[in-house]
Order: structure tokens, then sequence, then C-alpha cells
């Protein structure tokens, strides 16, 4: 009985995480491009959902095989783009010594999320901020309102400001009214 489960166990954790492949175009930071396929992790129940720590530190590049071709750190990358499972395109820029995420890059204002990794339980939190046409960062988070730092972004389309204060702040409504900010 116990070493049939112990079976069960480890083929229910193997299939858990496993390990997917996209395909991605990498931008390194000498502007050479690679097509090739990147080697992700994907959440236990939610298997459509790409687990961000498998690739914000580095690229673990495959052949279709699925053998690893090369590694590649996140400070030689310049730019990442890819298609996730869920048909959404990810473009993930350089920061440092890691990736951020552009989630809006619009023409006066754009939408920034940085990754971080909590080392002891491997959490990932994610930092939004937005940049402004002339490089202002405004930071959002725990301690700064939201809709505060939207109407100040915001400031030369006033008649955002009610919007902005009658909407519930979700990644789609802030998403609106970013593109609502950007029409001339």
């Amino acid at each position: 009985m116990k070493k049939s489960f112990i079976i069960f166990f480890i083929l229910i954790s193997t299939f858990s995480f496993s390990q997917k492949y996209i395909d991605a175009s990498i931008t390194k930071t000498d502007n050479t491009v690679i097509n090739s396929k990147v080697k992700v992790y994907t959440n236990i129940f939610y298997t459509n959902l790409i687990n961000e720590a498998s690739f914000y530190r580095a690229l673990i590049l495959v052949d279709d095989n699925g053998k690893k071709i090369e590694k590649i750190k996140a400070e030689n990358v310049k730019e990442l783009k890819f298609t996730d499972f869920e048909g959404k395109s990810k473009t993930y820029l350089n920061n440092g010594k890691a990736l951020k995420e552009l989630v809006y890059d619009g023409t006066k204002v754009k939408w920034y999320r940085a990754i971080s990794q909590n080392l002891y339980d491997a959490s990932i939190q994610y930092f939004d901020y937005l940049v402004d046409d002339k490089g202002q960062i405004y930071k959002m988070g725990l301690f700064n309102n939201i809709k505060k730092k939207l109407i100040e972004v915001t400031k030369s389309k006033p008649e955002l400001a009610t919007e902005i204060e009658n909407t519930r702040m979700t990644n789609e409504s802030m998403l609106r009214i970013l593109q609502k900010y950007d029409q001339e």
C-alpha cells in the first residue's frame, strides 16, 4: 500500500510540476535577435498560468526535443517577447539583473511591473509603476494610493479624474483609463 501511494504521489507531482516551452523572441543587449523555445514552469492548479520566477532572472533556451541549448542571464536580455498559453502577448524588458513586464506601452505613459521573488518561500511580488513621457516615475503600491497616482499622471485630462474616482481599480480598468489618456 505504501509503495503504491509513493508511486502515485511521484506521478502526480511530476505532472503537476511539468515543464512547458514557449516560442519566444529574445533581443540581447548587443541587439542580436534569437527566436527559440524557452523553458517555463506553470502553476500547479492552473496550467495555463506561467510562473514568472522560472525566467525573470535567466532564460533557458531549448531545442525541439526539450534539450537545453543555452542559458541567458536577464542582464544580457534587452527584450523578451512571447505569447502565453492564453493567447496574450507579453513583453519583458531589462531591469538590471532581472526582467520587468511592460504592461502598457502608450505614447504619453508606460506601465511597468517589476518582479521580485522572496528568498524564503519563493513567492513572487509585483511592483507596478508608471513612467510619463517626461521620465517622471509614479510608484504604485501598498502605501501609494493607485487612484491618486493615476489622477496625478492624467492631470492634463481633468475629465478622467471623476472616472478614476468612481472606478474600482483592476488591471483592466487601469488599462482602459491609460488608453483614454493616450487618445488625442
